[in-house]
């Protein structure tokens, strides 16, 4: 059996990996990212589609601002946080 390929290329996704549900699907197990590392991985990469992403995890409740705010500092992620709260958030 061919080993599986992870895509990891920071520390956050290492830990994302690391901390993935495995479910299955019809036989076939497979990793799936937590919510909270999806949306702190979008705010990393930054472009408009995934402030976008990010906004609508948070909408749907799938992630908390806390969770993400969390995730963002431990990533060195704050300052990016910030403004994204500050541009999307912050009425």
């Amino acid at each position: 059996m061919a080993r599986a390929v992870h895509p990891v290329f920071s520390a956050l996704t290492r830990e994302a990996m690391a901390r993935a549900d495995t479910a299955d699907f019809d036989g076939v197990p497979f990793r799936v990212v937590r919510a909270d590392y999806l949306a702190a991985i979008a705010l990393s990469v930054g472009r408009a589609k995934d402030f976008a992403r990010v906004v609508s995890l948070l909408e749907s409740g799938s992630v908390t601002r806390e969770a993400l705010a969390a995730l963002a500092q431990k990533h060195e992620l704050t300052a990016a946080y910030q403004k994204f709260v500050a541009r999307f958030l912050d009425e």
